[in-house]
């Protein structure tokens, strides 16, 4: 049984798990990740991207990889919000004095361009593939995995998912909904030029999104119920297009086919709280929202920021970086921006995806009040898209 000793272990190699584990090590702490995937083959194209805005991608910045993804992303200058009524509103970045609010990057070369930081990063020890089996708690935690390796650290953090093995370990519980809705997603062509406008349509049975990629290219979030969305799903490639093109309006002209169509059903998942004995709770494994408004990674890529400065402000203070009060700590700075975001979300989603009249006549009513009076305006700006909530030292560009 191979035996080792760390500060801190990480279970999770996604997207947030890899960004903390690269900050956290390029700080001077011993970091070893634990993840059973393996990264997605380049080769692989896939219709999943994320609308990051400008303080995550400072987070992304601070860890040194935005060079390597910056020829796959695409700026969001402009966001358009279509309802089925007819009302119409525009966002545009330079009215809150930003060249854009930030960028859409596909899923897969983000994560790649971490794994291969993150194999190139001093003190950061990768077990990929390999899972979290158990651990367990005193002065320091001990986590075995299932390939028989056992590390001790001050401290375990849960980046794994929404089905975090921390989280269940730890006896942390969570509120689960399920969300009746599935999200499918791919990569379309088309005619006309996006002008790095993102347009969002507000419709029953949930919003469809075209976000601007590189090129005449744009990334395709359309949720519906679950049942429907399988329907669409057992489509023929030329049926699917043609039910994409009939509720995208021609905004973007002929539309044809990048990506096989991908699609997952949609819940909410709150942990009731972040922290356990030596046990600490970030992104999904905290926290599941719907993919509408693209806050999920922008909300976990703040968790990130929010663990890495309060870990490594204790370290240089000579604390104990797994203590209670330095976990609650976090805590405190989490739970304002972590509730507002799942139970806005929520709730947003609903009065986008309803039925009733008398919803649907406030929405409408809604958008065109915002988008008359600049000031309400500028605010829901920087409220949705530009937000400054727990805003750290990374979030603003400053060094960790």
């Amino acid at each position: 049984m191979s035996q080792m000793k760390t500060d801190i272990v990480v279970s999770g190699g996604g997207i947030a798990g890899l960004s903390l584990g690269i900050l956290l090590a390029g700080a001077g702490l011993d970091v070893h990740l634990i993840d059973a995937a393996p990264p997605v083959p380049k080769a692989d194209v896939s219709g999943r991207t994320v609308a990051l805005m400008e303080n995550s991608l400072n987070i992304l910045r601070a860890a040194d990889i935005w060079d390597d993804i910056r020829e796959h992303a695409a700026p969001l200058a402009v966001m358009r919000i279509v309802d089925e009524s007819g009302a119409e509103a525009e966002f545009h970045a330079e009215d809150i004095g930003l060249k854009q609010f930030g960028f859409n990057i596909p899923n897969a070369p983000l994560r790649d361009a971490l794994y291969e930081a993150a194999k190139n990063t001093k003190n950061l020890t990768l077990h990929m593939p390999d899972a979290l089996e158990a651990y367990g708690t005193g002065d320091t935690i001990r986590a075995k995995l299932k390939s028989g390796k056992e590390i001790t650290a001050a401290l375990i953090i849960g980046a794994d998912g929404r089905n975090s093995m921390v989280r269940k370990i730890s006896g942390i519980e969570c509120t689960e909904h399920d969300d009746e809705q599935s999200a499918i997603t791919c990569l379309i062509a088309h005619s006309r030029a996006h002008n790095n406008t993102a347009t969002e349509f507000h419709r029953p049975g949930g919003p469809l999104a075209l976000v601007p990629m590189p090129g005449n290219i744009s990334s395709v979030v359309w949720i519906e119920p679950t049942e429907r969305a399988g329907e669409f799903m057992r489509l023929k490639k030329d049926e699917f297009t043609q039910a994409l093109q009939e509720r995208t309006k021609d905004i973007l002209g002929a539309i044809t086919l990048e990506s096989n169509p991908e699609c997952w059903p949609l819940k909410t998942l709150k942990a009731k709280t972040l922290t356990a004995p030596r046990a600490v709770l970030m992104a999904e494994a905290a926290h599941v929202i719907s993919p509408i408004t693209a806050q999920g990674l922008n909300l976990s890529l703040r968790d990130v920021a929010a663990l890495a400065e309060t870990l490594v402000d204790a370290a240089r203070a000579g604390l104990d970086i797994g203590s209670v009060s330095v976990l609650e700590k976090y805590e405190r700075r989490r739970r304002v921006d972590i509730n507002t975001r799942v139970f806005g979300v929520g709730g947003m989603n609903k009065i986008v995806s309803t039925e009733l009249a008398a919803l649907k006549g406030l929405r409408r009513a809604g958008l065109k009040t915002v988008d008359a009076i600049t000031p309400i305006k500028k605010i829901a700006m920087r409220i949705g898209l530009a937000p400054e909530i727990d805003a750290g030292r990374l979030a603003k560009g400053q060094k960790l």
